[in-house]
């Protein structure tokens, strides 16, 4: 009996650790993503990483994922987790983001709720955001908006920036969408 009860400690313990330590990996990886030091944030990323944008996109690989950590940096990407709880190798919290996109086009902040990250041998493994219905509604009033103005202007800049229904990510697009911010304030 003292050896299960042992056993069952030792386990908590064990679990217990690995999930600070899962939570603390995720932690570092918003500050270092924060910081906009791409080359640091893309080593917190396993191989076969896959980020899912539930409804929107999944990217998958280091590939994609660098496209976006450089579209982050170019619009000034800041993530604030709030609500942080762990699960063996998963962290479940909100994420709220914010980034010169959003500002460009009038929204605040980006909420993902929930926010789920798989963390396996201290590697993101997974990622997957569910966005606010709130948000997309104001996403997608936000695209309208600026469909209209392109026409109305004759700009066919946005076509280059969203093809087929879906936005090209780097870091070239992003400094295309602050010129084409700029244009639409100087109008």
């Amino acid at each position: 009996m003292k050896k299960k009860i042992l056993f069952i400690l030792s386990l908590t313990i064990v679990l217990s650790c690995s999930n600070e330590t899962h939570q603390k990996t995720i932690e570092s990886y918003i500050a270092t993503h924060n910081n906009h030091d791409i080359e640091k944030t893309m080593e917190f990323y396993d191989e076969s990483i896959i980020f899912e944008l539930k409804g929107v996109w999944t990217k998958k690989g280091k590939r994609d994922i660098r496209a976006l950590e450089e579209w982050d940096a170019a619009l000034n990407s800041h993530l604030k987790l709030e609500s942080i709880n762990s699960k063996e190798d998963t962290i479940f919290c909100k994420v709220i983001e914010n980034n010169d996109w959003f500002r460009g086009v009038g929204i605040t902040n980006l909420v993902h709720d929930p926010a789920i990250f798989v963390v396996s041998n201290g590697k993101i493994k997974n990622i997957i955001g569910y966005p606010s219905e709130k948000t997309g509604k104001e996403i997608g009033t936000a695209i309208g908006k600026l469909y209209q103005w392109s026409q109305k202007n004759q700009d066919s800049t946005i076509n280059e920036l969203i093809i087929n229904g879906q936005f090209i990510y780097s870091a070239q697009a992003a400094e295309k969408w602050l010129t084409l911010f700029e244009k639409i304030g100087n109008n």
